[in-house]
């Protein structure tokens, strides 16, 4: 999972999701994915399978700050994640 990172605003952003049951990569039933931005909006970028147990969503960011974003589970594998990570603008002209 991506969390405590840093990225230039415009870049795009790819979190992944690991769901383990007994320490076996398993499909939970849905994955939900909420992003915050630093003025506190809220959006649900699409999460998709990659792979057993493992899930991807990827978007832009386009906003200077922090960001949060929880991840909530359904069925075998559920459970909620929570995570942040900090975009900047460029220090390049």
């Amino acid at each position: 999972m991506t969390a405590n990172r840093s990225f230039p605003v415009g870049d795009t952003v790819r979190l992944t999701f690991k769901f383990r049951v007994n320490d076996v990569l398993t499909n939970p039933t849905t994955v939900t994915v909420t992003l915050e931005d630093p003025a506190g909006a809220n959006t649900a970028p699409t999460a998709s399978s990659s792979a057993t147990g493992i899930y991807t969503c990827s978007f832009v960011v386009s906003v200077a700050g922090y960001y949060r974003f929880k991840v909530t589970s359904t069925g075998s594998a559920a459970g909620v994640r929570e995570g942040t990570f900090y975009v900047h603008t460029s220090g390049i002209v």
